[in-house]
């Protein structure tokens, strides 16, 4: 599973939180789901602190390695369950971004109908912008769920008319400005698109001060 980190742990995540919620439902081992869990959590952690700057080094690298690698070859198997469980409804497969049993012609994706939750970081001369799901409310879910392909951002300074327009097949994107932005008002909003860059509503417009 080739994923970039954040993708990967949203993903698991995901599957983590379905599978917990679900578990007598779908009438889970609770063995499997405890070592999910467990697995899971231990990713989460190796990943935050190798990711946090203040923290991170050779050996917090290599535990997040260990870990996620770990979690990989559990999910290898896990999924290959989930989908041999009939009691997991195909639309739960659809929400954990796994396998259709069904295999049906593909159709384009239609415009989506939700509003990005935006979250914009400051550091220095540079912006970031997060974007999620309502639902899930973190940023670090998978872009990959239906009629999701990225994000469309636009922003602008205050003052100006015509706005910069920027997209993003992950979940964030990072605005750079110069020495001479800083105090400068920005205005932005961020759409969802599909696979076919057709943009759905825009969310509220965010005013942030550069710096």
């Amino acid at each position: 599973m080739k994923l970039p980190d954040e993708q990967f742990m949203g993903y698991a995540n995901t599957i983590n939180d379905q599978s917990t919620a679900h578990a007598s439902e779908w009438n889970l081992d609770a063995t499997r789901v405890s070592e999910l869990n467990t697995l899971t959590a231990n990713a989460n952690q190796a990943y935050r602190i190798n990711l946090d700057r203040a923290t991170s080094n050779r050996t917090t690298s290599t535990n997040k390695k260990t870990a996620f690698r770990e979690l990989k070859e559990f999910l290898s198997l896990y999924v290959d369950y989930l989908e041999g469980n009939l009691s997991v409804p195909d639309s739960a497969l659809a929400i954990m971004d796994l396998r259709p049993r069904k295999h049906h012609a593909h159709q384009p994706d239609g415009r989506p109908e939700e509003t990005p939750n935006v979250t914009v970081v400051k550091q220095h001369d540079e912006m970031t912008i997060y974007v999620s799901r309502a639902e899930h409310g973190q940023p670090t879910q998978s872009v990959k769920l239906p009629k999701y392909h990225g994000f469309k951002l636009r922003w602008r300074f205050e003052g100006e008319t015509g706005y910069h327009i920027e997209v993003s097949t992950r979940l964030h994107f990072t605005i750079h400005f110069n020495r001479e932005d800083e105090t400068r008002r920005v205005i932005l909003s961020a759409a969802w698109i599909n696979n076919r860059l057709e943009e759905g509503p825009w969310s509220e417009d965010i005013i942030e001060i550069v710096g």
